[in-house]
Parts: structure tokens; sequence; C-alpha cells
């Protein structure tokens, strides 16, 4: 369990320590149940569960307000599939042989589990942020979601 949570939490420092996100904290209730929180691209904070127990870590509610099988909610699901696919460049493809993707809507707030062997968790840290990355600059950025980054994450207009 120890080592599971020092590989992930290693691998996010490592992000924070680089400057790629900042005001990166652990909230550490036990190491079996960890969630750490850090801002990056947007103003609200991101938080990333990890479940020692299971090997999971949760992109949590990286999509607030989406009604559940709303066409947003079905359109995520699909890019989240979509990521997985060979013809995406092997640097940017989800490597769903070594993890589990799962997308979750509780309440209209859209999180992603990301499921590892437990030798795979600095890989599924690295792969959480990657994703992060993948949501914000293809999936919304670049399809029909302006007005939703407007709304929700208070991104510039332009």
């Amino acid at each position: 369990m120890h080592e599971i949570y020092s590989a992930v939490k290693s691998a996010l420092q490592g992000y924070a320590d680089r400057g790629i996100f900042q005001n990166f904290s652990a909230l550490t209730p036990n190491e079996s149940n960890a969630e750490f929180r850090f801002h990056w691209l947007t103003e609200k904070p991101f938080y990333i569960r990890l479940n020692t127990d299971k090997c999971e870590l949760e992109l949590k509610n990286v999509l607030p307000s989406i009604p559940f099988r709303s066409f947003m909610d079905k359109d995520f699901r699909g890019f989240l599939s979509s990521r997985c696919n060979k013809s995406i460049p092997a640097h940017r493809r989800l490597d769903n042989e070594r993890f589990v993707f799962q997308c979750k809507n509780r309440q209209g707030n859209v999180s992603v589990i990301i499921g590892f062997n437990s030798d795979d968790a600095e890989d599924a840290a690295k792969t959480s942020i990657n994703l992060l990355h993948e949501i914000f600059n293809n999936f919304l950025a670049e399809g029909p979601y302006q007005n939703y980054m407007v709304e929700v994450f208070n991104v510039p207009e332009e």
C-alpha cells in the first residue's frame, strides 16, 4: 500500500515541481484512501483520489454539471473509449491493456476511474494527468463545448 501511495504522490509532485500545476497538496486521511489537489488549466482545483486497496485513481468530478445520459455525457464516454484506439499516436493513446478506464456520472458530476496493477501506480498517475490534458485540450477546446468551458470553468471566450 505504501509503495503505491508513494509512487502516485511522487509522480504528481514531479508535475508540481516542474511548474506544470500549482498548489499541489496531498489530502491524506490514510494511505489507502488519499486525495490529491492541484490547480491547472482552470481556476477551479482538480482532485485525484487514490484507492490503494482497489488500485484505482479517480479524476474526481472532472466535468461538473453534465446531466446523466445527456449528449455531452454520451459524447465524453465515446471520447474516452476513442482515446484507446490504435490510430492515436502511442504517446497520446490510453493503454487499455495496462489500465482499465471507467466513466461515472454521479449527480451530474463526471469522474474517470483508472484501474491499474500495483506495479503501474506511477504510470497510472502520469496517465491521469495526460488524460486530464486531453480532456481539456481535445474534448472541450476542440469540440463543441467552448460555452461549457466559459460557463463552468470561467475560461475566457477567446
